[in-house]
């Protein structure tokens, strides 16, 4: 393909993004988009990349396409700071790196600049937690405080192992506190609210060790799939992760599920909460879909998935 019809292309990143030999493919991608004669630029500044952005944007010219090379929270805080126009391709070497698995993107460089070259665009909804954008998903409760515990001794690349402390100390301290899970009108009454010790948002059908919580989730019918799990204390949390595990959490006969377009999470006590595998802060939270807020190119064997009405 002609570089002068694909448009500017950013390079977002960070010095800690990757390890081994995912860390190798981002010299091998500017060596391929010097080669390939595109025009190209590196930053790992948020601020610096919604300059640029805000810059290269509007016109007669293609809108800018940025690649996030780093995690599930890399590419959104890349989506955060472009506009719906901007298309993003997600050059994964996080831990988990969901999104880029649920559309098939290697972190191969030639992969890479496949899916820049030949690839097609996919728009998603992605979801706003207190003013922060979101694409995968936002929890409160135990999982977050994991999540919080691993934010506090954090040093470095994460890997799963890196859970594994955080996980037993949660256990050990966790009072599981009630949440208030509150479905929101446009004029912010509350339509439903439900009581919960874990509550969980899902704009895609994806959570960490590939766990089926919200397995139905669209991404592009701007609504989000919630389940609310009420059941407290560590038995009753091994059970909900098993049913997560065999892909049956959904015949548990206390889990509530329903859709949503705006939510509120609050609760009496102190509960973390979590986006797309980044601790944020405490509750409350106020969560609103961005209908098609995103737009993706994907690889070029992965088929556009249509819209799907609730």
């Amino acid at each position: 393909m002609d570089p002068t019809t694909i448009g500017p292309i950013i390079v977002f990143t960070s010095p800690k993004a990757g390890s081994g030999a995912n860390r190798e493919q981002i010299p091998r991608l500017r060596e391929l988009l010097k080669h390939r004669g595109f025009d190209h630029q590196f930053v790992h500044s948020p601020v610096e990349l919604e300059a640029i952005v805000s810059e290269l944007s509007g016109g007669e010219q293609q809108p800018p396409c940025v690649i996030a090379a780093g995690g599930d929270g890399t590419l959104s805080l890349a989506a955060s700071k472009t506009r719906p126009e901007t298309r993003l391709i997600p050059m994964p070497m996080g831990t988990e790196n969901l999104l880029a698995r649920m559309i098939g993107q290697s972190a191969q460089a030639e992969a890479v600049m496949q899916t820049l070259t030949d690839g097609n665009l996919r728009r998603i909804d992605a979801g706003s937690a207190n003013g922060r954008l979101f694409l995968i998903m936002a929890t409160a409760g135990f999982d977050a405080e994991v999540v919080r515990r691993l934010h506090l001794r954090r040093k470095g690349h994460i890997r799963r192992s890196s859970y594994l402390a955080p996980i037993w100390q949660t256990l050990q301290r966790y009072r599981f506190p009630s949440l208030r899970v509150s479905q929101l009108a446009d004029d912010g009454s509350v339509i439903e609210e439900t009581t919960a010790a874990w509550a969980m948002v899902f704009n895609l059908p994806r959570y960490a060790a590939g766990l089926q919580i919200a397995p139905q989730a669209v991404e592009n019918d701007g609504m989000f799939d919630v389940v609310a799990l009420p059941g407290q204390g560590f038995f009753k949390g091994m059970q909900y992760v098993a049913g997560a595990i065999r892909g049956r959490l959904e015949t548990h006969a206390d889990v509530r599920r329903f859709h949503a377009q705006r939510l509120r999470v609050e609760a009496d006590e102190r509960v973390a909460f979590e986006l797309d595998g980044d601790y944020v802060g405490r509750l409350p939270l106020v969560i609103e879909n961005l209908p098609l807020r995103v737009t993706l190119q994907v690889p070029p064997n992965r088929s556009h998935r249509p819209h799907i009405d609730r």
